[in-house]
Parts: structure tokens; sequence; C-alpha cells
């Protein structure tokens, strides 16, 4: 799917679920950055960086338990992107989590994920590892990291990467979530977790401070890799 095409379904999907679709310039360059505010808020970076940056988003050969990650030099859309902010970051309060659901059991010892910083201080946000609460949204935090100096939101393709050497145990057939959240020291940041370049439209839950809700749309990139176990 092209990034015009994949603009023009969010903008289509957003102006389907709600009743209003604001759009505004933000970010620290006010052109840069459109803003598209509804149920689930998101961002458009219109002048993305040129350069890229080749990745290896698994160095260690690790058995990958999950990746909806495009290929070198195009492992995330770097140009549009569902907000992960803060409070008093100019848009909602808002927290995503992606799911996953491993085809063997394992422990994870790898997160990657492709989120990227537009805006206030400081430029880091908290990524967990939960379990499902059995109503399809996140539940109770396996393991949680602080993750600091994310890249700059239109860039591609820098991941931010969580590591856990003893592993995070998880079951093959059972639903797990990958969350992005700020605590309460990034009350100001707002960042963007980029979308995966596969086109893959599922379920994923956002929270704007009055806890989780389920939403269908296109899912943000990320990867989990670990140690298959028999």
């Amino acid at each position: 799917m092209t990034k015009l095409t994949l603009l023009c379904f969010l903008i289509g999907i957003g102006a389907a679920s709600m009743t209003n679709l604001s759009v505004r310039a933000a970010g620290p360059d006010d052109d840069a950055i459109m803003s598209f505010k509804g149920t689930v808020n998101w961002a458009w970076a219109t002048k993305p960086s040129g350069t890229i940056q080749m990745a290896n988003p698994n160095p260690d050969r690790c058995s990958v338990i999950f990746s909806n990650l495009g290929p070198k030099g195009h492992l995330y859309e770097g140009n549009v992107a569902w907000d992960v902010a803060g409070p008093d970051s100019g848009v909602q309060q808002q927290w995503v989590a992606m799911a996953f659901t491993p085809a063997f059991n394992a422990e994870v010892t790898r997160i990657a994920i492709a989120v990227e910083h537009n805006s206030g201080s400081p430029n880091s946000f908290v990524l967990s590892l939960n379990a499902d609460n059995g109503i399809q949204t996140p539940g109770k935090a396996l393991h949680s990291w602080s993750v600091k100096q994310a890249p700059k939101f239109g860039t591609c393709c820098t991941l931010d990467v969580a590591k856990d050497e003893k592993g995070v145990r998880v079951h093959k057939g059972i639903q797990y979530w990958i969350v992005a959240q700020t605590n309460a020291g990034e009350d100001d940041t707002r960042m963007e977790w980029d979308l995966s370049p596969m086109g893959i439209e599922g379920n994923f839950a956002f929270n704007n401070g009055q806890g989780w809700y389920e939403y269908t749309a296109f899912t943000a990139a990320f990867a989990v890799y670990g140690k298959k176990i028999d």
C-alpha cells in the first residue's frame, strides 16, 4: 500500500468514525506536522526526511515471535503515526497498545518498536509487555522499560529497542500486548508510533485517560524476538 493510499484511507476512517475531524498544524515546525483529532489522534509529517538509515532489528538472529516490520530501508511508515501523548502535550492524553499472539512458546528477550519524538520534554516513553485482560484490551504489565532519546518523527528507520536477558515467558496461542505510554514525568511529551508498512488493518487498543478501548484501523510497527521453548 502506498503512503498516499494509506493517508487517504486514514482520513476516510477518521471521517467515518468521528462526528468532527479536526486538522491543524502542530509540532516544532508548524507546517511540517499535521494533527488529526478524533476518537484516536494521529499525525502526518508533511515533510519527511529523505535520509534513509539502514537498521537491523534483529542483529542477534533471535526467533521471530511476531513482526509487522517492513524490509530494510522501509521498516515502518516514517510520516504517519498514532499519537502517544501526555495530558499536557497539546493533544489529548493517549496511550496505544498493539496485540500479538505467539505461534510457539517463547521467552521474549528483545522488542523493537517504531516510536518517534514529536514534541515536548523529555524525549522518552514507557514500553511494556502486557498480558490480555480477557476482553481484548491490555491487562497486567509483565515487564516494562523506560525508552529514551527516540528518533525525530518523520525519519526512518531507527527503532527503539528494549532488552531483557532473562526473558519474559509467553505462551503459544495466547494474546499479549505491546504498550507505549507516558508516565507522570512525561506530561508534556508527545511521541508518534509509526504505522507498519505492511498495510495491515486490525484490532488494537487506546487509552485516553478513561481506560482502554478496542479500536480497528491500521496497526503500528513493532517486532518481538526471543528464544523458542519446546
